[in-house]
């Protein structure tokens, strides 16, 4: 019976301590109340591709003259910039389409010429070869 007593009375003190050193109790979430509350008008925007024309007004100033912002005219050296390029483009193919036909002409001209020079040149080069190997040793010339 001892331990009975023991045990109501370590019950007994854990629920009264607890009460003395209670904590903040943890707020309630919030719940939005959507449902209840209106949603607010929301104005669609308007397309950017509508055009409109300003009518002419009586006595308005003349429109002065619009010069050119920095993006049109950076995209006004980059065009002049590719087209100066595509130009050397034409011209280099132009250049190497002459070449190609020089070498073509001088390839057929030679292929004309060559049998006659060809031997000729071969025949000189054997010539100046037999007379080093016939003719007499340099240190008796």
């Amino acid at each position: 019976m001892d331990s009975f007593w023991v045990i109501v009375l370590f019950i007994l003190f854990a629920i009264f301590s607890d009460r003395k050193d209670k904590k903040k109790p943890v707020p309630k979430r919030r719940v939005p109340d959507l449902g209840r509350r209106p949603l607010p008008d929301i104005e669609l925007p308007r397309p950017k591709q509508e055009k409109f024309e300003i009518p002419d007004l009586r006595g308005a100033p003349q429109m002065p003259d619009i010069q050119t912002t920095a993006e049109v005219e950076t995209q006004d050296a980059i065009r002049a910039q590719q087209e100066r390029y595509q130009e050397m483009l034409r011209r280099k193919k132009k250049q190497k389409q002459r070449e190609q036909l020089e070498r073509q002409a001088a390839s057929q001209t030679a292929q004309r010429q060559s049998p006659q020079t060809q031997l000729m040149l071969n025949n000189l080069q054997q010539a100046v070869i037999w007379s080093e190997i016939l003719g007499k040793p340099k240190a008796k010339r």
